[in-house]
């Protein structure tokens, strides 16, 4: 540089420092693609050294290597192949990505240099390296907790959760993973306090890879020993990094310890307070060289613990992979206790909802009666459905079978569904027709619907009170009638004796909760054997018409109990989880025998009292109940003394012997009697509550044509 001018020689001093103190790596080869010169940073990749290479015993000038070229740096056929290409095409290429030593990775950009003032022979080529591992590296665990929190962030089930944890984790962050949830946990109870815990009842929930012993897969109950480092993370809450253990034989504490005990490192080797505190590992991670613990808390409560293992790939864990894996468990814990909450408030929901319902059907000698009943999923509500059915016995030997459907579901559904029963019992035991008993149920829904929220309540509760179906069907077995009506539900299916099936699609008025709908009632005449069956939609989930023709083809087996006949149709017809609830109730209709019913006709005249008392002494002696015959030729004498008072037309008197003794007494009149007190001075107003004391039970239905009042007497010994 003698004869050059001090500028240029000024210019070309400064570039020498700039490149010789740049913080990413300058490397210039020749046209041989020898290394000419690199700069200080470039010595951080192989092939290149960290001193000027020496000539005939004297050090060269920095970057002037004699025996180097480009396949020893870095990944050297990958970058002899990127740098011919430049020196043939003369153009740059910017930004290639290459893996550097270990799982480090480089960035490289490489300019053609020329001689002359550049427009001379391509003479050199300048490779510019930048390592971008950690850059990498923090893109690579972003993407793991946005797919993390896609994956899990919107679950409401503890397996799930857990699942897709593990999948998350294995392989990107992890070779293996185990994730282990509290008992308590699984079932939606509150886990133990987020301080404290020294020992928990954990279950395996997610295993990654599934590459473990059978006993240690899915579903195992895992407990800790004291004092190992699980155990230490699931009382003080501390995420565990384990660098490098060693195996030193088989684990030792308490029961369920499955796997090897691993000693940890010396404080040099792994985080502060841990040495000495065995690991168990399954012995799928037999051969891990790295682990993370990671407790599982949200809202002060501890769910569980997170296992990492590092075997396969060399690079140990981390801070970063410790910071990343507890960010993941963070997240899943958040989840996995939504999941919880959601566990509890269906458990909550489904508890209600059976103790609101019948817990058996109540014998009836006027039906074979059969149930099916399978609660819903309900997927992603953690809520129980309004489904409901009964059983109710009614004056005269009737029975009334009911089945309805509240939409919705949760604690709100359940209680609805649980008043919505408890009205049908109460007007049941009216004798109220089905019609009118429906038009009186849409009247109540309506009026539910229009209480206003509780503003101190759950929010859930604050929704309003769902629309809801209903079917009432009334069987009497003495004229083997059935009368129903139906409101906005599915209509009956009637099997009759022959095994020919219809659906009756009669009587079907609107959901209830309108508040002015009208009903009107249906009338089957049944043969003695037919099979009367009412369902909700649940119980057709997929394809109403083709299920409903399954639905006949399964119950026209005549002669098969029908409990056998219910439950061989929800096997046909349900998959194995179905999301909504389902009813099957099916009654076989059984007639009453001729020889268990008397009934006549009586003038209205006093004279008709004796004739109906010696009825009564005849037909009870001919039954063998000789000792009812008293107390009911008293009830009969005062309920037709009433008649013959008060009524117009002719009376009527009816016996019915079943599982209670029943008298009728039938006139006339729409004028209901009541029971009164009377006192010392009063000359009448007893016979009615003579009649109550005689009686099991005792009520007043009503017709068209007047009124029954009716009693009934238990049966001694029955």
């Amino acid at each position: 540089m003698a004869g050059a001018h001090p500028s240029a020689q000024l210019d070309a001093l400064l570039l020498g420092v700039l490149f010789d103190r740049a913080r990413s790596a300058l490397l210039v080869f020749d046209s041989e693609l020898r290394l000419l010169r690199a700069n200080a940073s470039a010595c951080l990749l192989p092939g290149v050294p960290e001193e000027p290479a020496e000539e005939d015993g004297e050090r060269t000038e920095r970057g002037a290597p004699s025996a180097r070229d480009v396949g020893a740096v870095a990944d050297g056929a990958e970058l002899q192949q990127l740098l011919r290409h430049v020196l043939a095409s003369g153009d740059p290429v910017r930004g290639v990505r290459m893996a550097g030593d270990g799982d480090r990775v480089l960035s490289v950009s490489a300019y053609p240099m020329s001689d002359g003032d550049g427009e001379g022979a391509l003479v050199a080529v300048l490779a510019h390296v930048r390592d971008i591992t950690e850059r990498r590296r923090a893109r690579s665990r972003l993407e793991l907790l946005y797919a993390a929190e896609a994956r899990i962030g919107a679950l409401l089930d503890v397996g799930r959760v857990a699942q897709e944890l593990a999948a998350v984790v294995v392989p990107a962050l992890a070779d293996a993973v185990v994730v282990d949830i509290a008992d308590s946990v699984w079932r939606g109870e509150q886990s133990a306090p987020a301080q404290g815990v020294e020992e928990l009842a954990l279950r395996r929930a997610a295993v990654a890879p599934s590459a473990y012993r059978e006993e240690d897969g899915v579903g195992a109950q895992v407990r800790y020993p004291y004092a190992s480092p699980q155990s230490s993370a699931l009382t003080d809450l501390r995420p565990r990094l384990i660098q490098h253990p060693a195996h030193a034989g088989p684990a030792v504490g308490g029961d369920g310890d499955r796997g090897h005990s691993v000693p940890e490192p010396d404080p040099a080797s792994g985080p502060p307070g841990e040495r000495g505190a065995p690991v168990t590992l399954p012995d799928a991670a037999d051969e891990a060289h790295s682990l993370i613990f990671v407790p599982m808390t949200a809202r002060g409560a501890l769910l569980g613990l997170v296992t990492l293992y590092r075997s396969e790939r060399p690079t140990p864990f981390d801070d970063a992979d410790l910071r990343l894996a507890t960010e993941v468990a963070e997240l899943a814990a958040v989840s996995v206790d939504n999941a919880r909450r959601q566990t509890r408030t269906h458990t909550t929901a489904s508890a209600l909802q059976r103790s609101l319902l019948p817990a058996h059907l109540p014998e009836n000698s006027a039906i074979e009666a059969g149930l099916a009943y399978v609660p819903g999923t309900f997927p992603g509500t953690g809520g129980a459905g309004g489904d409901w059915f009964d059983v109710i016995g009614l004056s005269g030997a009737r029975v009334a079978l009911v089945v309805g459907d509240v939409t919705g579901t949760g604690l709100h559904a359940a209680a609805t569904m649980g008043r919505l029963r408890s009205a049908i019992d109460t007007m049941a035991g009216l004798d109220l027709p089905p019609d009118e008993l429906l038009t009186h149920l849409d009247a109540l829904v309506s009026r539910l619907m229009q209480e206003p929220p509780d503003p101190f309540a759950d929010p859930q509760r604050n929704l309003p009170t769902p629309a809801a179906t209903c079917v009432y069907a009334v069987h009497d077995p003495i004229a083997m009638r059935v009368t129903l009506a139906l409101a906005g539900h599915p209509p009956p299916v009637v099997v009759r004796t022959d095994g020919s099936s219809e659906v009756v699609e009669a009587a079907t008025g609107p959901a209830l909760g309108g508040g002015s709908s009208t009903y009107g009632c249906a009338e089957l005449d049944l043969p003695e054997g037919s099979l009367l069956a009412l369902y909700t939609n649940g119980l057709l989930p997929e394809r109403p018409e083709e299920s409903l023709a399954r639905l006949r083809r399964s119950l026209a087996r005549p002669g098969r109990p029908v409990q056998d006949l219910c439950d061989a149709a929800v096997r046909d017809l349900l998959p194995a989880r179905p999301s909504d609830d389902a009813v099957l109730l099916a009654a076989r209709l059984r007639a009453l025998p001729p020889d268990r019913v008397v009934s006549v006709r009586l003038p209205v005249d006093h004279s008709a009292l004796s004739d109906a008392r010696d009825l009564v002494r005849r037909r009870l002696t001919e039954w063998g109940l000789r000792e009812l015959t008293l107390p009911t030729e008293l009830i009969v004498s005062e309920l037709l003394a009433n008649a013959v008072r008060h009524a117009p037309g002719p009376i009527g008197l009816k016996l019915i012997l079943q599982s209670v003794l029943t008298c009728e007494v039938s006139d006339t009149s729409h004028v209901s009697p009541h029971l009164r007190h009377a006192t010392s001075n009063d000359e009448g107003g007893r016979g009615l509550f003579l009649v109550a004391q005689l009686a099991h039970r005792w009520g007043v239905r009503y017709s068209s044509r007047g009124k029954v009042v009716w009693t009934e007497q238990e049966i001694p010994g029955s």
